[in-house]
């Protein structure tokens, strides 16, 4: 019997762009390619995203509880909220269950755990097996957040009970915790003695097949046309973020502060993807901006095609992380790229392996990080053994995930009329 498999989040994945959606769509293609009949629907904040970006059973939230307003980052809680407890979202979240009927419930992240609470408690999701595919240890990343953002200590603290509440009865309802860490893994598994509790830690896809070069009358890619207008064969340090707080602050400390001089005055420098507001706009970069700005390329929207180019051609990718939870998807991407790899411990978490590994550079400091910016840039390209090519190709999800267990665990869930077994 063929697996029916319920994602549910709080942003759609029809064209993924951060770290969540990339894992929660690698998630959905190593189930489809299963055979597992895999649907998602979210729960998604506009205008982050664009008719284009959402699904058919996604829904958008339209209204935030008096609970969460003039909260910041607050609106992934808001979301659980809205889901379970405004009559149009309730009944839209029912329909899809009705029509879909599940024989598993997967929640990334845990914002969306009251809807489920709920359907469960009405009796909609009965035999239906929870799986918690956590991204984060959520409630001390909610509040580190919240106190950089100026909330004061005490409001923060209590938000984060709140949220370690709801993930600890989300730990405890579920059959299976999926964490991105051994340290979270060891957390979930001291809240419960019923769910099996796996690892299966952030990958990154596998790069597009290199469009075949030097045939007559084809035209240059996109990706490649902007990259060799903007750095023609010279040599460019890459960093790519969502605005998800830790991708700006740690930037903006450990790699913009005191400016951009140690590179020659000419475009040596690649910034993309949403962090590149937060950081143009940030006190340190703005001290210099015009010597920063001939050294610094921002390219906050970028075509996947581009973006590929970009690291393709990369002679070091910059991993500035100070803070957050779980893993970084981007630690995986820059070490399986092959490049020069200079990153903070912290992005390192869950891939402490390659801490010595050729190319990786950790650097936890200000004078640290910009001392490694100057070495890499001063160092030709780096070239790897067979050895260490075939260590970075487990960080791809094929690999990840297939060595995480996953799909010998859904398939040792009942189904909600008794026990079968895919054929």
């Amino acid at each position: 019997m063929k697996r029916r498999v319920l994602g549910l989040s709080t942003y759609p994945i029809r064209r993924p762009r951060h770290g969540g959606q990339f894992r929660v769509a690698a998630i959905a293609d190593f189930y489809r390619g299963f055979g597992y009949d895999y649907h998602y629907s979210a729960v998604y904040e506009s205008p982050a995203y664009g008719p284009a970006d959402v699904g058919p059973d996604d829904i958008k939230l339209d209204h935030v509880d008096v609970r969460w307003q003039g909260l910041p980052f607050m609106g992934d809680v808001a979301s659980g909220t809205f889901a379970a407890e405004t009559p149009a979202a309730y009944a839209h979240f029912c329909q899809v269950v009705a029509r879909l009927q599940p024989d598993v419930v997967q929640l990334e992240h845990p914002f969306l755990w009251p809807l489920i609470k709920r359907m469960r408690s009405e009796g909609k999701l009965d035999g239906v097996q929870i799986v918690y595919s956590s991204h984060n240890w959520e409630g001390p990343l909610k509040e580190s957040i919240l106190k950089r953002a100026g909330m004061a200590a005490a409001k923060a603290a209590a938000l984060r009970a709140g949220i370690e509440a709801m993930e600890t009865e989300l730990v405890r309802a579920a059959s299976l915790v999926i964490a991105v860490s051994t340290a979270d893994a060891k957390i979930y598994a001291g809240l419960t003695q019923r769910s099996k509790v796996l690892v299966a830690s952030n990958g990154t896809p596998r790069p597009p097949a290199e469009n075949p070069t030097g045939e007559a009358g084809k035209a240059a890619p996109a990706g490649e046309s902007l990259r060799r207008k903007l750095f023609g064969g010279d040599k460019f340090m890459f960093f790519v973020g969502s605005a998800y707080p830790p991708n700006i602050e740690g930037f903006r400390r450990l790699v913009a502060d005191g400016g951009f001089f140690f590179l020659p005055p000419k475009k040596a420098m690649a910034v993309c993807g949403g962090a590149s507001e937060g950081i143009f706009f940030s006190d340190e970069y703005q001290r210099f901006v015009i010597g920063n700005s001939e050294r610094v390329q921002f390219i906050s929207d970028i075509d996947d095609e581009q973006l590929w180019d970009l690291k393709r051609a990369a002679h070091v990718f910059l991993l500035p992380i100070e803070f957050g939870g779980g893993t970084n998807l981007k630690s995986a991407e820059a070490i399986a790229s092959g490049k020069w790899v200079i990153t903070t411990s912290v992005a390192l978490r869950g891939r402490e392996a390659f801490r010595d590994a050729p190319g990786v550079v950790v650097a936890d400091t200000p004078k640290a990080f910009r001392k490694a910016m100057i070495q890499v840039m001063n160092s030709p390209p780096l070239k790897l053994g067979a050895r260490d090519r075939a260590a970075r190709d487990k960080l791809y999800w094929d690999h990840v995930l297939l060595d995480s267990g996953i799909q010998a665990a859904i398939e040792a869930l009942p189904y909600p009329d008794g026990p079968k077994k895919a054929p």
